[in-house]
């Protein structure tokens, strides 16, 4: 029952010109993971490790341990759904009062 609300809420803000939460995390989520995953695959590549910025930036970890591409992964999904959240809250409140 709480789904059939949710879409209903979504459908209606995106027709009054706000954004849809749910679609906006999961795309934003995805996109920063699959990025997350392609620089820290970069790790891996011959002649790039002195140039990975994560190895810059954490001199003293090994971004080539599964442990730490797992959590870097599930972090940057993370970031995706509170950038979405925030935004399109932000978005849609700021929206529905020019309206």
């Amino acid at each position: 029952m709480s789904t059939t609300f949710h879409q209903s809420r979504q459908a209606a803000a995106a027709h009054h010109g706000g954004v849809a939460i749910v679609p906006l995390g999961f795309t934003l989520s995805i996109f920063m993971a699959a990025s997350f995953l392609l620089c820290a695959l970069g790790g891996f590549l011959p002649g790039l490790e002195t140039l990975h910025f994560l190895g810059a930036l954490y001199p003293s970890l090994n971004w080539t341990s599964p442990a730490l591409i797992a959590a870097g992964t599930a972090w940057a999904f993370a970031c995706g759904w509170y950038v979405a959240v925030f935004c399109g809250l932000l978005y849609n409140t700021f929206s529905a009062r020019r309206s």
